[in-house]
């Protein structure tokens, strides 16, 4: 059971740390340099951006009450995998990731200048 719990951790740290951190840490600085560079046709909403992070922010929450609840002698295993998917997450904001760009064109194309 240590390894399902393990794996499940691991599984839904990597896609909700990259829902959480990609936003706040790519997505965000891209917008406000955008904005000083003039490159948008219209402001985008910060809540939009926001919206996602908060979400999962909630849903990770409640997925360790919900191990500490009904599977609490694996919460360590729990929280060991979700860290470890966080270190892995963070340690790739610093890479060039043309999925992140080609994402962020896509995703806000409608606030974008056609320069952008």
């Amino acid at each position: 059971m240590s390894i399902i719990i393990f794996i499940l951790g691991l599984g839904f740290g990597l896609f909700g740390f990259s829902q959480i951190i990609y936003p706040l840490f790519f997505t965000l600085p891209k917008i406000k340099r955008l904005q000083r560079e003039n490159k948008l046709k219209q402001p985008i909403p910060i809540y939009k951006v926001l919206l996602a992070p908060i979400i999962w922010v909630v849903l990770i929450g409640g997925s360790i009450l919900v191990v500490q609840n009904y599977f609490s002698a694996y919460r360590n295993t729990y929280l060991i995998a979700l860290g470890i998917m966080l270190i892995v997450v963070i340690a790739q904001i610093p890479k060039k990731n043309k999925d992140l760009e080609a994402d962020f064109m896509d995703t806000w194309k409608k606030y974008l200048k056609e320069s952008a």
